[in-house]
């Protein structure tokens, strides 16, 4: 692997508990491609996959230095894909993974492993493989998903080929999170009187066409199932008016307690409350 980043996290980056938030990551991955691109002759291609899975192993907390490896993998189950290895540059430890798949076109000469990735960066509570759009509009329909958030993609938020950088994407999914969490059942006074949040540990991203900017747009949300430990916050970026899917996220997150910084178990009373509601949702939201 070759080194392909290098940061800090600013104090814009974090959360309320002053980690860095998921968008962040999201982007250094995506400016460590954009590197790796240019290392090897191709700094004119846009580093911009159609598929991409991450996962989340320790937080960073502000002022960490960052590095980022990455390499082009060059056998097995994932062979072509591009990893990349997120470690805090002092400590060592692995923070995130990303793995990156379905690019428009590829530098020559990528330097790639002869094994498989780590475990660390294998896909586990989601699928590899890219998402099918879900009928995000018959969800709305029968009150199974929310609308979390509308808006117009602004300049500021692409790269010079005018689309939607990865980073802003994920970002405006997440600044939406709070009303998906209580759509579900989880008010901000529950989080906030039991000094809780919530943390995603493994998520996937799917572009189905660019996002242009100036493109209006409507984020589609929903929960589709909850285990005792971990949730899938699942959402569909859509075109407005017409609601054509350009993009399918969904984020497996747990409950986290911000004193032991582990996570706990999600009451036995939301989830039956969930299964009652949502029930149709088994056969409906799956991507």
């Amino acid at each position: 692997m070759i080194e392909t980043h290098r940061g800090i996290v600013g104090s814009s980056q974090c959360d309320a508990n002053r980690h860095m938030n998921v968008s962040a990551y999201v982007q250094r991955f995506s400016e460590a491609g954009q590197n790796l691109f240019a290392m090897h002759g191709a700094g004119g291609i846009w580093y911009r996959p159609a598929n991409r899975h991450f996962r989340f192993h320790r937080e960073l907390e502000e002022n960490a230095r960052t590095l980022v490896l990455s390499v082009q993998i060059g056998a097995g189950e994932f062979d072509g894909q591009i990893l990349h290895v997120m470690q805090d540059a002092d400590r060592g430890f692995i923070s995130a993974t990303c793995m990156d798949s379905e690019f428009s076109a590829l530098p020559s000469g990528l330097a790639g492993t002869q094994g498989g990735p780590p475990a660390k960066a294998k896909p586990r509570s989601i699928e590899a493989g890219r998402y099918v759009p879900a009928d995000s509009a018959a969800l709305l329909e029968n009150r199974l998903a929310m609308v979390a958030h509308r808006n117009r993609v602004g300049a500021d938020e692409c790269g010079g080929d005018g689309c939607m950088n990865d980073g802003d994407l994920v970002g405006r999914f997440f600044a939406s999170a709070s009303q998906l969490w209580a759509f579900a059942g989880f008010s901000m006074k529950w989080f906030a009187d039991n000094g809780y949040g919530g943390a995603a540990v493994e998520m996937k991203l799917t572009l189905h066409e660019p996002i242009r900017v100036g493109q209006d747009y409507a984020i589609h949300s929903w929960v589709p199932h909850m285990s005792s430990k971990m949730l899938p916050l699942s959402n569909q970026l859509v075109s407005v008016p017409d609601a054509r899917p350009l993009a399918s996220i969904s984020a497996n997150s747990i409950v986290m307690d911000h004193a032991t910084r582990m996570a706990v178990d999600i009451p036995e009373e939301f989830r039956r409350k969930h299964a009652n509601r949502f029930g149709e949702l088994k056969e409906m939201a799956a991507f």
